[in-house]
């Protein structure tokens, strides 16, 4: 999200229930579920763990810079955890200064104390967290790609 020229990220912290990184600030990520397509997988992931409903908020506003049909990055190391493959999804919108953000919630939780503090988090704070899966770089990297469009 912009506001004011200001961007934001939507993050949360890995809670108590999480599998690894127990306290440190992430992206949204999981995985895809049987038949679900990487949008699908994103959606769903988005509203599980920050209540963030992107497909209805896609519905009603525009995208300034988006690589939801086609994701911005994706990488496997064969090598690494058993056929993982990673898909990079990405969305900026922009929003009016006096507009509020999105209302976010770990209400919908799969596993309930997996995701904690759900929040949009300016740009300029990544570099004052500890984050999971070095998720700080694929956000610089995003905030680049980002920078250089027109």
């Amino acid at each position: 999200m912009y506001r004011d020229l200001i961007p934001y990220v939507l993050v949360s912290k890995r809670g108590p229930k999480s599998a690894d990184f127990k306290g440190k600030m992430n992206l949204v990520a999981g995985y895809l579920d049987w038949n679900e397509t990487g949008f699908e997988a994103l959606v769903r992931e988005t509203w599980e763990e920050t209540g963030f409903n992107l497909r209805d908020y896609l519905e009603s506003n525009s995208a300034y810079h988006s690589h939801l049909i086609q994701p911005w990055s994706v990488t496997t190391k064969p090598g690494e955890n058993h056929q993982n493959v990673t898909l990079r999804y990405g969305v900026c919108f922009k929003i009016k200064p006096d507009e509020e953000f999105p209302t976010l919630t770990t209400e919908h939780n799969e596993i309930v104390g997996e995701c904690e503090d759900p929040m949009w988090l300016p740009f300029s704070d990544v570099k004052n967290h500890e984050w999971a899966f070095n998720h700080d770089k694929v956000i610089r990297e995003f905030y680049d790609l980002i920078m250089d469009m027109p």
